[in-house]
């Protein structure tokens, strides 16, 4: 079976990753705009290099994702008496350091998405996602205000916070981390 444009178009930046300016996170997933405009970014995760569990989170803006190779689930949380209690931590973008603290109880519903498979994720909502190491997605960002809200995490009691801010990777991360996405083209 062939492969999609979107496919072919993704494969050639991996092919070519060493010249290109990746960010990492510590959530298991190293980044790359696609477009001046930051609208477009590429996304590949290695679950491996995760500090800790996904954490639940929310987000600035709305998107919408496609899984372009690997899998991944996607689980959306809500508040729930009856659910798992969790640490909430508040926060403004770019101060993590200053947050909010209380307990939350949410319930999750997950879902599965394989390769061509897409979905919308409101900025409001809650969920975390765990890919195949390798995955790769391409996000589209929609208009971010600059007027950001206060974010939201969620973590296990005893588990450590992880932050969301990227750092540039390095050409060792990007070599490791491009490789396993492209074993992955291969396996296809």
């Amino acid at each position: 079976m062939g492969q999609t444009l979107e496919q072919v178009l993704v494969r050639n930046v991996l092919e070519q990753a060493a010249d290109r300016p990746w960010r990492m996170q510590d959530t298991g997933v190293v980044g790359l705009w696609l477009d001046v405009c930051r609208t477009y970014r590429l996304h590949v995760w290695v679950p491996e290099r995760a500090v800790g569990d996904p954490p639940i989170h929310d987000h600035p803006f709305d998107f919408t994702s496609t899984v372009i190779v690997g899998e991944l689930v996607n689980t959306r949380y809500r508040e729930d008496p009856g659910g798992r209690a969790y640490v909430r931590e508040r926060y403004t973008p770019g101060d993590e350091g200053t947050r909010a603290t209380d307990t939350v109880r949410l319930v999750g519903e997950s879902e599965t998405l394989g390769a061509g498979a897409r979905y919308r994720q409101v900025a409001h909502e809650l969920h975390d996602s765990r890919q195949l190491p390798g995955t790769v997605t391409v996000l589209h960002f929609d208009h971010v205000s600059d007027d950001l809200p206060r974010l939201t995490a969620c973590r296990r009691a005893g588990t450590p916070w992880v932050s969301g801010r990227a750092r540039p990777a390095t050409p060792d991360e990007v070599g490791h981390i491009t490789a396993t996405a492209l074993a992955l083209f291969d396996a296809g």
